[in-house]
């Protein structure tokens, strides 16, 4: 069973039917990496990877300040993470988790022990993570950006190992730090698309993903008072 699935499935079922009754919050600027994830929730669809998604991210945040960002997208799971193709997921805080040096004895080095730059881990604001987790009824868990999606068994687990993750994304580390270095709040939800590792064995559901994550904004907004496409 996905972690969270059955008392989460129930809130989706019931969010069009319930008076609304949970405090006002103002409503967050969307964004996500690639159309796909909008279903035309996004405010802006940032880009794929980290140069793309912290660039577009910079430009929105600089021309228009809102009082905090919903990054929504799918995601990869560990092994080990618990959560399974469906599963939604609050990141609570991401890290840049394949930049360094690949080692010929398998190991890694990353920018930080290098003494090169920070890799993170860049937080999501905690009270706004914790409060659309509890609407929510979903784990709040650790991410790892990667350039390149780990594809076979022993890169997931090597990744999971040494970042202590549980979910692979492709930009939610450079967004939080973009969001963090100008003062804007943020908070990340994310929906498993795939298992990482073997991609024959991932268990992939895409539009799955994307019709839970979309389902998923949709209760939060009603629960907390502010409004998205219908």
């Amino acid at each position: 069973m996905r972690h969270g699935a059955t008392r989460t499935d129930k809130l989706f079922a019931a969010a069009d039917e319930a008076p609304y009754r949970g405090p006002v919050v103002a409503r967050p600027c969307i964004v996500c990496a690639a159309p796909i994830e909008s279903g035309g929730l996004a405010d802006a669809i940032v880009g794929v990877g980290k140069v793309a998604a912290a660039m577009r991210t910079t430009l929105l945040l600089t021309s228009r300040r809102p009082p905090w960002v919903l990054v929504i997208g799918v995601c990869g799971a560990y092994p080990g993470s618990g959560l399974d193709v469906g599963g939604l997921c609050l990141v609570g805080e991401e890290l840049l988790a394949d930049e360094g040096v690949a080692l010929a004895d398998g190991g890694f080095r990353d920018l930080a022990a290098m003494g090169l730059g920070a890799i993170g881990p860049f937080a999501a604001d905690p009270e706004r993570t914790a409060a659309a987790a509890a609407v929510l009824a979903v784990p709040v868990v650790r991410g790892a950006t990667v350039s390149s999606c780990s594809g076979d068994d022993r890169l997931a687990s090597a990744i999971a190992a040494r970042s202590g993750a549980a979910v692979e994304t492709m930009e939610g580390a450079a967004v939080l730090q973009v969001c963090a270095h100008l003062g804007v709040p943020a908070v990340q939800l994310r929906c498993v698309s795939n298992r990482t590792g073997d991609r024959a064995r991932g268990g992939w559901d895409l539009r799955g993903a994307v019709e839970r994550l979309h389902a998923a904004v949709r209760v939060l907004a009603r629960a907390q008072g502010w409004e998205v496409s219908p």
